[in-house]
């Protein structure tokens, strides 16, 4: 079975739910922003451009999908009491909050997905729901969070941090994800084929950055240290991105290796790294503990105990031997940006308020409600792939 979603906008349709109250007082206007078909980023240009404030005064609790109907909260310091409408979006003004919007006040999303292509039956969707319902899932970043890794398990930080630095430039420079490709499609292109031949492609960079650290790989002799030298000159926001990205990845293992030792991995789905292990249902006395469980984002500062329940110290030990990298201390690295901070993720998410309806034989409609940060399309596989799972 292969399940189509998003084959309109409105079959994905994204609420955000923030804890923030408007007034008549603060600094900052607070806005209600619907896109369809638009990225967080594209919309913010957009306003930016019309109101003629920089994009630097502009607040957000998280980025939403492009290809769906999504509401989300904005903050602009000192913005104009009015609403705007664009193509594709409408911004309505609902008053002033005393400071600019952030991931802290996300509390979640609600959602409503059209799914098409169904043929499992009623009695098995019923009977995924509920084990979802009472025993949640995995808590893993899902695929999207990968759109930057080349080839499967191919991350830029990971070649930075063994010091690998002109492959690591390659990946970054010349590979990326489709959304990256399409919009500069030219200068990886002109990359790909003539690496090395770094003025034939300078024409082609669209950001500063780029221009910047391709005039400098022009003008110096190729050699590691000329490459950990250019490094220094990518964008240091796009570098912390990466470093979450491969931190993520090291985080979904680790969430594996705890549910394989808590013998949880009842059956396994595949997605572009690998596999992911899911499970139906967790023992009484596991469920007192594993709803609980927060796992650490790996850093460097990190410090780690194995606790009764878990050996978490050495399950994150094997992970990063198996990636072929001693310990955490590995993720310092001396390039400017690329930084690996920490916190806890929750092991596990229960989807709240999960209701489904058959719209027609091979079309469903289901709602529910995440906590910030876990990934709906996982709810989708686990409730609806579960049967074919291997």
């Amino acid at each position: 079975m292969t399940i189509k979603f998003k084959v309109k906008p409105e079959d994905f349709i994204v609420s955000e739910v923030v804890k923030i109250t408007p007034s008549e007082k603060g600094d900052f206007a607070l806005y209600l922003l619907k896109k369809v078909n638009l990225t967080t980023w594209d919309a913010l240009g957009k306003i930016s451009k019309f109101f003629r404030i920089p994009l630097e005064f502009f607040g957000y609790g998280g980025l939403k999908d492009k290809r769906a109907i999504t509401y989300q909260y904005i903050t602009i310091k000192h913005g104009p009491k009015r609403d705007f409408r664009g193509k594709s979006l409408e911004l309505t003004y609902l008053g002033n909050v005393p400071k600019s919007l952030d991931k802290n006040d996300l509390l979640g999303n609600n959602f409503e997905i059209t799914l098409r292509g169904i043929t499992i039956d009623d009695h098995s969707i019923l009977r995924n729901i509920e084990e979802v319902k009472q025993y949640g899932i995995p808590n893993y970043f899902d695929e999207q969070r990968f759109g930057s890794v080349y080839k499967g398990k191919e991350f830029a930080v990971k070649e930075i941090i063994k010091g690998n630095y002109e492959r690591a430039l390659f990946l970054l420079l010349a590979v990326g994800s489709a959304e990256d490709m399409r919009q500069s499609r030219a200068l990886r292109d002109c990359l790909r084929k003539n690496w090395g031949n770094w003025k034939d492609c300078i024409k082609f960079a669209r950001l500063t950055w780029e221009k910047n650290l391709l005039n400098f790989l022009s003008n110096h002799t190729p050699s590691k240290r000329t490459f950990k030298r250019a490094l220094n000159l990518v964008d240091q926001e796009y570098l912390f991105f990466l470093g979450n990205v491969y931190q993520s990845y090291l985080w979904n293992e680790v969430l594996k290796e705890c549910l394989a030792y808590l013998n949880l991995n009842h059956f396994t789905m595949k997605y572009p790294l690998g596999d992911l292990y899911f499970y139906r249902e967790i023992s009484e006395a596991l469920f007192k503990f594993l709803p609980h469980l927060k796992i650490p984002y790996p850093s460097p500062r990190l410090k780690l105990e194995n606790i009764p329940e878990l050996p978490l110290k050495d399950l994150y030990q094997k992970v990063f031997r198996r990636e072929g990298l001693e310990d955490l201390q590995n993720l310092r690295t001396f390039i400017k940006g690329l930084v690996f901070k920490s916190y806890p993720r929750p092991a596990i998410v229960i989807p709240q308020n999960l209701n489904w309806k058959r719209l027609a034989k091979d079309k469903v409609l289901i709602n529910f409600f995440l906590e910030k940060g876990a990934y709906a399309t996982l709810v989708i596989k686990r409730i609806f792939y579960a049967n074919k799972a291997s």
